[in-house]
């Protein structure tokens, strides 16, 4: 008998064996989740039977909105909860192989998936507190990851600082202006000119901004060979940091 996990429109076989939920590169579906532990939980599979094991997680599993003390017997048609995600345990849909991941030997979802959907949500409501409180361990858990050198896609840093500032524009808290600095120094890189555009617009509205971050930012920058493009960009910088000194 054979099972799936299912991710939205995703789906990945279990094979009979241990299969690993976690934040780990080695785990069998990585969840880039600040919520999730390395090692969060594991499905067994033998005998036709597939157990959901919870491997001491910090922030527990859920069924079907309960939490899971220890292990569990899934049915198909369960709900899995694993910090900020939710799976589907269920039993191969008849279709094209092409449409499907099940060749996949691990699959990484998004930063910010489903909590950025519901931040979106927050901040176009006007509730910057609620996007803030949504948002925050995950963009702290990735600025202190690519701080450490880890790498990350570009875009995927970028998309990072547009929700910093999304945050400091309706919270008015600065110190997320300061991770935007933070981001792209440790990255080694030049704001895109659509940050820096919107760095100006933000700056406006937070109170007492602090410009260490920024200046610290300058300094790493300016030790580069830059080139025409990149001098102007450098130049507005250089100009926000007047503007707030």
């Amino acid at each position: 008998m054979k099972f799936v996990l299912q991710y939205g429109p995703r789906e990945l076989d279990l094979p009979d064996g241990r299969f690993v939920i976690g934040r780990a590169d080695g785990a069998g579906l990585t969840l880039d989740d600040p919520l999730v532990s390395r090692h969060h939980a594991a499905i067994d599979v033998a005998g036709g039977v597939a157990t959901l094991v919870d491997l001491d997680s910090r922030n527990g599993v859920r069924v079907n909105g309960k939490k899971v003390t220890r292990e569990r017997v899934l049915v198909p048609g369960d709900r899995i909860g694993i910090g900020s995600h939710e799976l589907v345990f269920a039993r191969p849909q008849a279709e094209p192989a092409a449409q499907t991941l099940v060749q996949a030997p691990t699959l990484r979802m998004t930063t910010f998936g489903l909590i950025g959907m519901l931040a979106d949500k927050a901040l176009a409501l006007g509730r910057g507190d609620e996007a803030e409180r949504l948002l925050a361990p995950q963009l702290e858990h990735l600025l202190a990851d690519v701080e450490r050198g880890k790498k990350h896609d570009p875009a995927q840093i970028d998309r990072a600082c547009e929700y910093a500032l999304k945050i400091a524009s309706a919270t008015g808290n600065a110190a997320w202006i300061d991770s935007v600095f933070r981001f792209y120094r440790a990255a080694g890189r030049l704001c895109p000119s659509a940050i820096v555009d919107e760095l100006y617009a933000v700056a406006r509205k937070v109170k007492q901004p602090n410009v260490d971050a920024l200046r610290a930012y300058l300094a790493a920058i300016r030790e580069r060979e830059l080139g025409p493009a990149d001098r102007f960009l450098v130049s507005r910088l250089e100009g926000l940091e007047r503007s707030l000194g």
